[in-house]
């Protein structure tokens, strides 16, 4: 009997086919398969595969034409034997050699479609342990609906039946395919169980390399099918979530892919735009990709750096990354001298002082002269610190635009 179906889509993967590989077949639990689908690589990953194949018959090899890791999953799912299914990338390994029997036996003894391991490492710049859930919650009985997740989809364990029965397979998009995957399964499960493991390891890579035009519209079919599903099912959080990774983690990645003549992506936006006007009943919200590419840079510009050069001396409000790109861009335009003084709202954790210009807090530092602020953190904590500056006798300052401040986040650091 095959208990566990791994997935594994494969593209030019070579450099980390045999570490992944070989941490499935390190596993206890025994009866398993591995289906390696090599999605049309045009390295040796299909030569390691069949070598792997050859020695373990519990490898089963897959190929196809380049298609993308959803189109690879769903074949994969198709052809499983095993009663449960879990994904795996192939630049990605597993890390507690018990993970899959503990999982296994979690489903099993509670009689549950759904099994997360709590824990997982994120490999970067350094090797990190991310908590999924509280230790608390180990070998409990946990509700979809309490946390609505929408990443990390490697770390669970599905029934396949579960899958197959409620026709749950991974959208065709080259980006962005797993989180819609993931919330419609765990919906469609209800509950699930946490056990007390460290299966997953996931590498991060550079994400700008790998983007296009053609991955960005991708990108917003997946978040927007989230923010509908989040819609119709009343999933306030998932919503909310969903709607802050577009506005602040891809962002970016979207205006950077968008070419003037570029219709599909912008039509896209504004379908966006609209599930999210209706769903915040302010039918005058601006998605923050839209802002970003209707924002007039130039002009904003211009006026900013008038005021700027009309005062006598200056002071940032903000010690974060925001205002370290701020003052490359002011040390670029001959404008860093104006700058004496860097206000923080706590000392704690931050640097004494950033290009020669000392860092110091509001509360301590007092109003021993009139001086122009101008506030250089994101929106969410502008109000605040604009609270403190009246408080502390503040009347002339200015809250950087966030967009201008992602802008130079794009272009400094």
């Amino acid at each position: 009997m095959v208990k566990i179906s791994i997935i594994i889509p494969v593209y030019n993967c070579e450099d980390y086919l045999e570490q992944c590989i070989k941490s499935v077949l390190a596993q206890s639990l025994k009866e398993l398969e591995m289906i390696c689908i090599d999605d049309g690589s045009t390295d040796f990953s299909a030569q390691l595969l069949q070598e792997f194949a050859r020695k373990d018959k519990r490898i089963v090899l897959l190929c196809q034409e380049n298609q993308g890791p959803g189109a690879a999953r769903n074949a994969g799912i198709r052809q499983a034997k095993g009663k449960y299914i879990i994904f795996l990338d192939a630049d990605d390994y597993y890390v507690d050699e018990n993970a899959l029997e503990m999982m296994f036996d979690a489903c099993e003894t509670q009689n549950m479609q759904v099994c997360c391991s709590m824990r997982m490492n994120v490999e970067g710049a350094g090797e990190t342990r991310k908590e999924l859930y509280p230790i608390e919650m180990k070998n409990k009985v946990l509700f979809y609906r309490d946390y609505q997740e929408d990443y990390f989809y490697q770390n669970y364990l599905f029934l396949r039946e579960l899958l197959i029965q409620n026709n749950i397979f991974f959208p065709a998009y080259r980006r962005y395919q797993d989180p819609p995957f993931f919330v419609k399964a765990m919906y469609a499960a209800d509950c699930f169980v946490a056990v007390d493991t460290c299966l997953y390891c996931y590498r991060m890579s550079d994400i700008h390399i790998r983007f296009n035009m053609q991955k960005a519209c991708d990108l917003i079919k997946g978040i927007t099918d989230n923010l509908i599903f989040a819609s119709e099912h009343k999933l306030d959080l998932l919503f909310q979530n969903t709607l802050e990774r577009l506005e602040y983690e891809v962002a970016y990645l979207i205006y950077e892919n968008i070419s003037p003549n570029d219709l599909e992506l912008l039509e896209l936006l504004m379908n966006t735009n609209q599930i999210v006007r209706n769903y915040l009943g302010n039918y005058h919200y601006v998605i923050r990709p839209l802002r970003l590419i209707l924002f007039s840079f130039t002009l904003y510009e211009k006026e900013l750096l008038h005021r700027i050069e009309t005062q006598d001396e200056i002071a940032l409000y903000g010690a974060g990354m925001i205002t370290k790109a701020f003052v490359s861009y002011l040390k670029e335009r001959d404008l860093l001298k104006k700058v004496t003084l860097i206000f923080v709202s706590n000392l704690t954790g931050n640097e004494s002082w950033i290009n020669g210009i000392p860092v110091r807090r509001l509360q301590s530092y007092g109003k021993e002269k009139e001086r122009f602020v101008l506030v250089t953190v994101g929106e969410k904590i502008a109000a605040e610190i604009v609270t403190s500056l009246e408080q502390n006798g503040y009347t002339n300052y200015e809250v950087l635009s966030d967009i201008f401040g992602d802008l130079l986040l794009w272009q400094y650091l």
